[in-house]
């Protein structure tokens, strides 16, 4: 817009034009009259126009960590960490609320130790948003909140742990705020996974089983999650040699002393036992879990079961094939109980292809060995085991020393017969009657969503390798992972509220990377001083619209009347 002054009766107008390009010419349009120009008195000098005194401080990192802060707020995080490790304490300093606050959002965002969060935390935003001086986030200050939520009692040698009252303090208040549909139960999801370690003098670091097969000290962080709304219940850690199925009863413990009303529990094969069945509906509790093919009575359960393959009996249809389910009564662990036996197709083609192949191999192998070579037994046989590997259930061979050929051998045509009947199938164990056979399978194989919660905290929030030695610092420092976690899921559960697509992790994460670029800065135009958000997109205004979270970006605007 070009403002002109124009002449008129003696008077001076202001006129409003735009510019604009003709055939390659820049033409000036008439577009409005703005009325007389005012005279200036000449002992008044004109005021500057507001650009003319333009000045501004720094940059600092605003939109992901102001988000992430806000949904820490409405969680009531510091409040509740201070309230139930604080008591009446007296705390110099930011509390410890605050500051595992902060280094949970770090977490979640940039992962720092705690060396670096004193560089991280004054090039954001959070310090003006808590109120506190940048010099307050020290490293001294954030290993001491540590120990406020986890210490070692010296008089008793014992460790007190408050992150379970802290966990379902916080889960609760969530669960308010996004309450179950009316007359719904909660469905929970259990399951460990190895975080490994630097260092050695950690009590609860020890050798374990990992699937990366890394020989490397380790501990076992175990989680709840709900299936609604992905967000954890609570969380254990176990010495690194720990395995699932010695973690049920620490499990039952905690859910029976929490605030929860008894739901659904689905856990892993791996898990169950006839005594973990008795527990869980005990507490009054249902279980949904997968039985191994190594139990003999769900061999039976599965070698009896003839599943039709129709219309009626497919519960789900995926890139990995199609799952067809049959619900049926079997005896399993000592009782009468409600089974589903499911069977994926086209696994069990597979499977029984692989299993074709490898037996043709080992035919031809043991052909091709003979038995004439002048070798001793042991070597003998060491050559045959070698030759039939993981499928010796299937072969029956001895080695002799006079006849010849010196090896004998044939194929376990039963034990083949019988692994044909298991292909692709499995057993699922349910004490909910009211559930039907799909409903049951379901709901067992999408409980791969604690799985996106362990991916996230190895990933996003490089959880390991741990760093820390003494073991109240590791257990307070996985805790805090959880924390940013839980920021996470609250974040993507407000965007699958807001929508009915199906990808509201991805676009949690875009939408955390799009405000991750937005920065404050503080700008003096004449007397007054706006503060500016950089790089806010209209589809990120959008998105904080949908969410409620129309007014978090906010410019506002003081007059400093000293200028």
């Amino acid at each position: 817009m070009v403002i002109k002054r124009k002449k008129k009766h003696g008077h001076i107008y202001l006129e409003e034009y735009r510019s604009v390009r003709v055939d390659g010419k820049v033409k000036s349009i008439y577009i409005r009259s703005l009325g007389p120009e005012k005279p200036v008195a000449k002992t008044q000098r004109p005021k500057p126009m507001l650009l003319d005194r333009l000045e501004h401080g720094p940059s600092h990192r605003a939109g992901d960590v102001t988000i992430l802060l806000e949904l820490a707020h409405r969680l009531d995080f510091i409040n509740i960490i201070d309230g139930i490790c604080c008591g009446e304490t007296d705390v110099e300093g930011p509390s410890p609320g605050k500051l595992l606050t902060v280094w949970a959002i770090n977490r979640a965002l940039d992962p720092a130790s705690a060396t670096r969060l004193e560089r991280w935390v004054p090039s954001t935003d959070l310090p003006r948003l808590m109120g506190l001086s940048p010099a307050d986030f020290t490293k001294d200050a954030f290993l001491s909140a540590l120990d406020f939520v986890c210490y070692e009692d010296k008089d008793g040698g014992q460790i007190q742990d408050f992150t379970p009252r802290i966990d379902d303090a916080i889960y609760r208040e969530w669960r308010g705020k996004h309450p179950l549909q009316s007359g719904a139960n909660e469905t929970l999801a259990y399951d460990l996974t190895s975080v490994l370690f630097y260092g050695v003098s950690c009590p609860l670091a020890e050798l374990g089983y990992n699937r990366n097969r890394i020989r490397r000290r380790q501990v076992n962080l175990a989680l709840v999650v709900s299936r609604r709304g992905k967000f954890p219940l609570t969380h254990f850690v176990y010495e690194g040699s720990r395995n699932g199925v010695s973690t049920i009863k620490n499990l039952m413990a905690r859910l029976v002393e929490s605030s929860l009303e008894p739901g659904t529990l689905i856990w892993d094969r791996g898990n169950v036992s006839g005594e973990h069945v008795k527990i869980v509906v005990k507490a009054g509790w249902h279980l949904i879990c997968g039985v191994p093919k190594t139990v003999k009575d769900a061999r039976e359960i599965i070698s009896k079961a003839e599943i039709h393959y129709s219309w009626d009996s497919l519960a789900r249809s995926s890139k990995a094939g199609n799952i067809y389910v049959k619900r049926i009564h079997g005896r399993l662990y000592g009782e009468e109980r409600n089974v589903v036996v499911y069977t994926n197709r086209g696994r069990g083609v597979r499977d029984g292809d692989a299993r074709n192949e490898a037996l043709a191999a080992i035919e031809e192998g043991l052909k091709a060995l003979g038995g004439d070579a002048p070798v001793g037994d042991r070597e003998l046989r060491g050559r045959v085991r070698k030759i039939i590997g993981e499928y010796g259930r299937f072969v029956d061979f001895r080695v002799r020393r006079k006849d010849r050929p010196r090896v004998a051998w044939r194929f376990r045509k039963r034990e083949i017969r019988d692994a044909e009947r298991m292909d692709g199938k499995w057993v699922l164990l349910c004490t909910d009657p009211s559930l039907s056979g799909k409903d049951v399978v379901n709901t067992y194989l999408e409980k791969d969503f604690i799985e996106k919660v362990f991916r996230t905290l190895k990933t996003s929030e490089e959880i390991e390798p741990v760093r820390h030695r003494l073991e109240c610092r590791v257990r307070a420092y996985l805790f805090v992972c959880v924390l940013a976690y839980m920021l996470l899921a609250d974040l993507q559960h407000r965007l699958r509220m807001v929508s009915d697509r199906d990808d509201s992790w991805e676009r949690a994460d875009a939408l955390l990377q799009r405000l991750g670029r937005v920065e404050r800065v503080d700008v003096r135009l004449g007397q007054q001083v706006k503060t500016w958000y950089l790089n806010v997109t209209q589809e990120v205004q959008r998105t904080l619209k949908k969410m409620g979270f129309q007014n978090l970006l906010k410019e506002t605007v003081e007059v400093d009347l000293k200028m």
